[in-house]
């Protein structure tokens, strides 16, 4: 199958696209005991990519005997991860047995897993970086077992299939098989009545992602049953188009594979941050908006789902009527932040508030006795199990014991099994008014006892003068939940409901519901578009236009003015982005631009990025570290001072990123990087080495340049590239930060060692270290990709919220990419 995982320089696109150098041919057999193989045969010589696609005709022989031979033996070729051999796994692993915890845990590990048939040695299982503080996904390094009936007409089956091409993964279609990698099926159709054996964790503390695949044929008793024993769902149908399912799929399973989201952390307030939006449907199903998902999809953050209001209330039909909404919007989806794994990176993933909003509280679901309470939790549950990015939780409901006691239990199965999830608590106050006290104390409540990420609270008033009673609540609430939780900060959201809180949806900054002007009527009275917000905000001067630039010298070159103009504009903000080319650094800071009012902040690049140094307020630990920054951010000024500049590096995130998704979710013990330089970017690559737990090893053809990096981050030097010791270790990353023009290659020795090969040049798109690395089969990064990655922490260091990362991407590439 062809793929490519997103990033234009990655190995999977020069595998798979060019067909080689894996030749991979699935024969499935059942035999006596119904079990399937599956074979991978890989060719004992490399095979030049660039060449046209290797005959498989002479193949044929090969392919025959060892099908032969499988059936025979029972045995099952899998190609190992030096893409040179095949390793031969005993069938005792395959056969008939039962599911027991220590099997189970045997097959979660990923130790004891066999490697993925196309994926090298050092693909990882991260997801970029760690909210501060935020917990590790159970489900973290963890195969998908897939749960369900096949109804005879095979769709788990299919559907594991088309799961294990897109991720380039491996399929077992066998619930007793400990040897899966990426996906197996349990099919209950052989034993409806069959217990889901309950998966022990594996040593690294993750667990099987168990996904019930339901249909529209199952018993909703039965549904609720398996919910019990299984984390996530999907919906699935005879005649779904399979390439949609296994998006959804790879969506669910990545995004619950990331790591948790800390209450106060950078990922929720980015999520939630300034000028970021959620639009509010209202349809009893979610295909009456499909013609207007174009126009709505370029001018909001997230699609919020409101379950209460969908006709049909079958938990199989809101499951489906979840997917439609995703598929329908992912070809539209501009603004959409990097979901990434391992196995994937998706860009075309809007985000989905799920909410189900009681009567009471402006909505229509039923609230009037304690079981419909009871059965709006059970609802609210089914968001965690769609993999729901946010989910709304109301504030309201605890007033007995039984409904308190269903509500704690959902918010710790929030936090301990779907950390990935934000939760959003929220209160409505219909046709009352409250007091300011009160409204805080609303505020206080909608924190969830500081589970929420984000507190939500609709007023009511009588006179639009006091529209902005919402928003200084929160803002009061914001104040004093930070004061009393070490500087913790959960995202408030303030409205008033009507006509008469019109100003409250302009003044409320942080993830604001909205209409759209292609919609034919609004969710609720009073709510205006996006477009209608920020134009509103600009005439009354919330928000101003910036000017931001990147500073260097001979720099006309530069692909930022691209990439950073194009995410302002994609996410709505009035801001531009300029060259500003100097010789002196002084003459930049003397300048217009500098100490201007609009000055928005920079990207500096050579030669000034430790010449601006003295001109900077205060600066960031890896500054301090790395000796040089790459990007100045204002802030407020304290005292008489209007402005603050504050100068970080995300030069080392460029380098951090792409590695973290790359290497292996182990131990770093006995883990190296070879760093080739010892310049600026080769200090950049040395923290972010240092930080990802590697060993660093330096080469430079001036050693002493070589030993002050070693000083500062610890670490050996090598003479040249031949040095013997490098004979004695496997390099798992190498990182180039030598120009292009030198036109660097390895020995023979470390290429052999399979590593990550990164050369931060991104101009030429290929040089010779990477094309001999793509010849050997190596796990590349090219410097477009470094790029892009810093590029998007700036953006979100300016801003305070998700950036574009697609249209940042794809704005690099265009630049980037050969003509030819």
């Amino acid at each position: 199958p062809s793929r490519s995982n997103g990033v234009g320089n990655s190995s999977y696109h020069h595998t798979f696209v060019h067909l080689f150098p894996v030749v991979l041919v699935k024969l499935t057999t059942f035999l006596s005991h119904g079990d399937q193989i599956t074979m991978a045969v890989s060719p004992p010589f490399p095979i030049d990519t660039s060449r046209r696609p290797f005959p498989l005709l002479p193949l044929l022989p090969l392919l025959l005997s060892s099908y032969l031979f499988a059936s025979a033996s029972g045995f099952a070729l899998v190609q190992s991860s030096n893409r040179s051999s095949a390793q031969i796994f005993s069938p005792a692993f395959s056969r008939r047995q039962k599911i027991c915890p220590s099997h189970i845990t045997a097959m979660s590990s990923s130790t004891a897993s066999p490697p993925s048939l196309t994926t090298p040695k050092n693909q990882s299982s991260g997801g970029g970086d760690d909210d501060d503080d935020a917990p590790s996904s159970p489900f973290r390094s963890s195969p998908v077992v897939l749960v369900g009936f096949s109804h005879g007409d095979g769709r788990l089956q299919k559907l594991a299939s088309a799961y294990s091409e897109r991720t380039s993964g491996s399929v077992v279609i066998s619930p007793d098989s400990g040897g899966i990698r990426d996906i197996s099926v349990i099919d209950l159709d052989a034993d409806p009545s069959r217990e889901i054996p309950i998966y022990s964790t594996s040593p690294d503390g993750s667990r099987p992602l168990l996904v019930y695949a339901s249909s529209a044929e199952d018993d909703e008793a039965f549904l609720v049953r398996l919910s019990g024993v299984t984390s996530h769902e999907v919906a699935i149908s005879g005649d779904m188009v399979w390439e949609d399912m296994a998006w959804l799929l790879d969506r669910l399973s990545t995004h619950a594979r990331n790591p948790g989201v800390a209450v106060g952390g950078e990922g929720a307030r980015r999520t939630m941050g300034p000028h970021t939006f959620f639009l509010s449907l209202s349809f009893g199903d979610v295909n009456e908006a499909a013609e207007y998902m174009g126009a709505m999809c370029g001018d909001t953050d997230v699609m919020e789902f409101r379950m209460d209001l969908i006709k049909n209330q079958n938990r199989h039909h809101i499951v489906q009527q979840v997917q439609d909404l995703r598929l329908m919007s992912r070809p539209h989806a501009a603004r959409s932040p990097l979901l990434a794994s391992s196995i994937s990176l998706l860009t075309d993933a809007i985000p989905i508030l799920y909410t189900v909003r009681t009567a009471n509280q402006a909505g229509t679901f039923p609230d009037a006795t304690e079981n419909d309470i009871q059965r709006m939790y059970d609802f609210a549950a089914l968001g965690f199990r769609t993999g729901s990015e946010v989910v709304d939780i109301e504030s309201a409901w605890d007033q007995t014991p039984d409904t308190a006691k269903r509500r704690k239990a959902i918010l710790e199965s929030a936090e301990e099994d779907y950390g990935s999830t934000l939760l959003l608590g929220s209160h409505h106050v219909v046709a009352k008014k409250v007091s300011d006290e009160e409204a805080l104390q609303l505020f206080h409540k909608c924190a969830l006892g500081g589970k929420a990420h984000g507190a939500k609270v609709v007023l009511s008033v009588d006179d639009a003068a006091d529209a902005g009673m919402a928003d200084v609540a929160g803002r009061k609430f914001t104040e004093n939940y930070a004061t009393e939780h070490e500087g913790t900060i959960i995202t408030p959201v303030g409205l008033v409901l009507g006509d008469v809180g019109r100003q409250s949806r302009i003044l409320n900054t942080y993830f604001t519901p909205v209409t759209h002007e292609a919609l034919p009527f609004k969710a609720a009275p009073g709510q205006l578009s996006a477009n209608e917000i920020m134009k509103e905000r600009v005439e009354q001067g919330m928000i101003s236009p910036k000017r931001f630039c990147i500073l260097g010298h001979n720099i006309a070159y530069s692909v930022s003015p691209a990439m950073q103009g194009a995410a302002f504009k994609t996410v709505g903000l009035p801001h531009s982005y300029v060259i500003e080319d100097y010789e002196e650094v002084l003459d930049f800071v003397k300048g217009e631009l500098f100490l201007g009012n609009n000055f928005g902040g920079a990207s500096v690049t050579i030669p000034h990025k430790q010449n601006i140094l003295p001109y900077i307020d205060e600066v960031s630990y890896a500054v301090k570290i790395i000796g040089s920054m790459n990007t100045i951010i204002v802030k407020d000024g304290e005292g008489d001072s209007k402005r603050k500049l504050y100068g970080d590096n995300t030069d080392w995130k460029g380098i951090y990123n792409p590695l973290k998704r790359r290497l292996p979710n182990k131990s770093s013990v006995g883990r190296f990087a070879l760093i080739i330089g010892a310049g600026g970017t080769a200090r950049a690559a040395a923290y972010a080495a240092r930080e990802l737990g590697l060993s660093l090893v330096y080469q430079n053809r001036t050693p002493s340049k070589a030993a002050d990096l070693a000083a500062t981050f610890g670490g050996s030097i090598v003479s040249s590239l031949d040095d013997e010791q490098l004979t004695e270790v496997d390099i798992d990353v190498v990182i180039s930060t030598l120009p292009a023009s030198v036109g660097v290659t390895l020995p023979e020795h470390i290429v052999k060692s399979y590593p990550i090969i990164f050369d931060v040049n991104y101009k030429p798109f290929s040089t010779p270290l990477l094309e001999q690395a793509l010849l050997h089969g190596c796990n590349v990064v090219r410097g477009s990709e470094m790029l892009w990655e810093q590029g998007v922490g700036q953006f979100e260091a300016w801003t305070g919220r998700t950036a574009p990362y697609g249209v940042m991407r794809d704005a690099v590439l265009k630049n980037c990419l050969p003509t030819e």
